[in-house]
């Protein structure tokens, strides 16, 4: 019976687990759309996929702050303008991982200074 029950629950799991997928840039256009459009007071926006547009670009930026020198004063809304520059301009990069593209594009705006002693 448990050797029975055992392989029942293994199957459920099996059948019920999804596959984990990292978001790529054209989930990231996605969002990207959907948040240009609400800034436009556009009605048919998509403002949950916005949202996530803006926290993924902020949270990426945060945790990645340390690759480039972001002005004190930097917004949300204009981090999330740089990135949408970038997607513009670099439509090849649509199956890349999206963290990848959103350091790629502040790194782009916002190079690392380095001062050296000497």
């Amino acid at each position: 019976m448990k050797k029975i029950s055992g392989m029942v629950l293994l199957a459920v799991l099996f059948l019920c687990s999804y596959p984990a997928f990292a978001m790529t840039g054209a989930d990231l256009v996605d969002g990207m759309k959907s948040y240009l459009k609400s800034e436009k007071i556009y009605t048919k926006a998509d403002y949950l996929l916005a949202g996530n547009y803006l926290g993924y670009v902020q949270g990426v930026a945060d945790a990645t702050a340390s690759d480039y020198s972001l002005p004190k004063d930097i917004t949300p809304n204009k981090l999330c303008h740089i990135v949408a520059n970038y997607l513009e301009k670099h439509p090849e990069k649509m199956n890349e991982p999206a963290a990848s593209i959103v350091r790629a594009a502040l790194r782009e705006a916002f190079p690392v200074f380095i001062i050296k002693n000497r």
